[in-house]
């Protein structure tokens, strides 16, 4: 079994009751695949930006962030991922290179790591050495997560278009998928607010 999906089901049996576990066991299987909008996922909640739940989080340099500051003005990525996950590693820097080069443009990417209390310590020493630009935000309570990737799923994103609509959502990370998601965030970079 990939590493990866075995530490997943670990944090996630750590997190879980046990009435859920079947449940739980099904999303890790699949949690490392990439495929679009799993069942039960954001895509539930899609419409305009007042109808999308708001979440605040504490970034790793101790500010308070809120996704409202972004929505209907932002082309919106939430990056889901842990520590531990490898393709999360292998993705992030992906997601920072697009970041810095559409940043100007109007896009914002909120990288939120779901690190529970026993490696969150972990995630601030790895972004300063990543040297990454975009926000990190940490999830440890998982309160985002059930928002927007309730199969806490690792990595995880998903896209907001400027309307404040979910555009997009993934799960997983294929080397190369980042082509197809710059595409799509120039795209949505170019439709006019409304």
């Amino acid at each position: 079994m990939d590493r990866c999906i075995e530490q997943q089901m670990t944090r996630a049996l750590v997190r879980a009751r046990p009435s859920v576990l079947c449940l739980l066991f099904a999303a890790c299987a699949t949690s490392n695949a990439a495929s679009n909008v799993p069942p039960g996922g954001a895509s539930s909640i899609h419409g305009d930006s007042s109808s999308l739940p708001d979440f605040e989080l504490t970034t790793i340099d101790g500010d308070q962030l809120r996704l409202s500051d972004y929505l209907g003005r932002s082309v919106v990525v939430l990056a889901f991922w842990d520590t531990w996950c490898e393709p999360c590693k292998s993705e992030l820097p992906q997601l920072d290179r697009i970041y810095r080069v559409h940043k100007g443009e109007g896009l914002i990417v909120l990288s939120i790591a779901m690190d529970d209390p026993t490696s969150v310590a972990q995630v601030a020493p790895f972004v300063k050495q990543s040297g990454f630009t975009f926000p990190v935000l940490l999830d440890t309570n998982t309160r985002a997560a059930s928002l927007y990737n309730v199969h806490k799923s690792a990595p995880y994103t998903v896209v907001i278009a400027r309307n404040g609509k979910i555009d997009h959502e993934k799960a997983g990370y294929e080397p190369g998928a980042e082509k197809a998601l710059e595409e799509e965030i120039v795209t949505l970079l170019r439709q006019p607010k409304t």
